[in-house]
């Protein structure tokens, strides 16, 4: 057990009436340490030391002390060699119970002895960090485990639930009442100082409102006539599908037909006029003309032609010339290229075989 004590709050009182206080409770004080010069607000605050451990008891049941209508706050000081320069100084009424081995715990057995400590306000399992959180009322208790985590369980390892924005600072009880003064002053001018700031910062801040609630509403604008083009656009391209879905099944229905009746125009060709198989090529030569030009109704040419020349007719096209039939008793076929069918002559020439 530890015979220290570490007082908090003694700003306003002096050394002797504070030791001269705490010498009523037992034991007479060894070691008698005052730390009034803070270099931040904290309060001020003494480290005593007893010859015996039973006077630390006896103040710390005595609870709460005030010197002349001076509150003080009173807490165990803990050994180094136990705990963490934080852990203590600081007051804690909570702790962490980790296993070192297993990770696992027998909750009965640890809460009967953690009972005997202190009264137990919660008892809980974090089964994600593998832990027992205990809560006692009085942050004594947890002081008291730690003077006698010796005895702990085996396998068991104890830590005070500090805060993590803690963990890296030293924070005190109290407040220095003189530094307050003084700091209450200093503040009052900031506070006027900053109502003056917040007066403009408020009207700037109303104006930034308007101003965005304006830009907001024209955005939504702008995507209203976008969202109603592009439906517009939607629209007309559906339209656009759908016509020219219309026009392919017209034109397939209509190359239908022309590739129906081509095929009919080839079956019935030279069947009319009684010639039989072979068919004439075009590329043979003929019995008595070849033909240089263009017929016209040329009457040249009609009175050189036999009588049964003179009713003419196209029946189909061959290849890339065109065949004109005279009779159906006409051996001989009238070629027509296609260059000639584009020239235009004054004379024309023929050529006997």
């Amino acid at each position: 057990m530890t015979n220290e004590l570490f007082v908090d709050g003694i700003c306003e009182l002096d050394d002797k009436a504070i030791q001269s206080y705490f010498s009523k409770f037992g034991s007479r004080i060894i070691n008698y340490e005052s730390h009034r010069h803070r270099p931040t607000n904290s309060c001020c605050f003494a480290l005593i030391s007893f010859e015996s451990h039973h006077t630390v008891n006896a103040i710390l049941r005595h609870r709460p002390h005030s010197i002349d209508f001076y509150s003080l706050f009173v807490k165990r000081l803990l050994p180094p060699a136990l705990c963490s320069f934080i852990e203590r100084l600081l007051p804690v009424s909570s702790i962490f119970v980790y296993n070192k081995l297993t990770k696992e715990f027998d909750e009965k057995k640890l809460k009967t002895y953690f009972k005997n400590f202190g009264y137990i306000l919660k008892f809980e399992h974090d089964h994600v960090h593998k832990r027992l959180l205990i809560e006692y009322d009085d942050y004594d208790s947890v002081d008291k485990i730690f003077l006698n985590k010796e005895n702990l369980p085996r396998n068991i390892d104890i830590h005070k639930n500090i805060l993590p924005y803690a963990q890296n600072t030293i924070q005190y009880h109290g407040m220095c009442r003189r530094k307050q003064e003084d700091d209450i002053t200093i503040d009052e001018k900031k506070k006027k100082r900053n109502k003056k700031k917040q007066y403009h910062t408020d009207d700037e801040y109303q104006n930034l409102l308007q101003k965005t609630i304006e830009n907001l509403i024209n955005c939504k604008a702008q995507l209203r006539n976008k969202e109603n083009d592009c439906v517009i656009l939607q629209m007309e391209h559906e339209i656009t599908i759908s016509r020219l879905q219309q026009t392919l099944i017209k034109l397939n229905e209509q190359y239908d037909i022309i590739k129906s009746q081509y095929q009919r125009l080839l079956s019935r060709q030279y069947t009319s006029i009684g010639i039989s198989e072979p068919k004439y090529d075009i590329l043979t030569p003929h019995r008595q003309y070849f033909l240089s030009t263009r017929l016209n109704n040329n009457r040249n040419f009609k009175n050189e032609a036999p009588d049964n020349c003179l009713s003419q007719f196209n029946l189909s096209t061959l290849g890339s010339c065109d065949i004109v039939m005279q009779q159906q008793n006409s051996p001989m076929p009238i070629i027509r290229s296609p260059i000639q069918q584009y020239q235009s002559t004054d004379k024309y020439s023929y050529t006997k075989k």
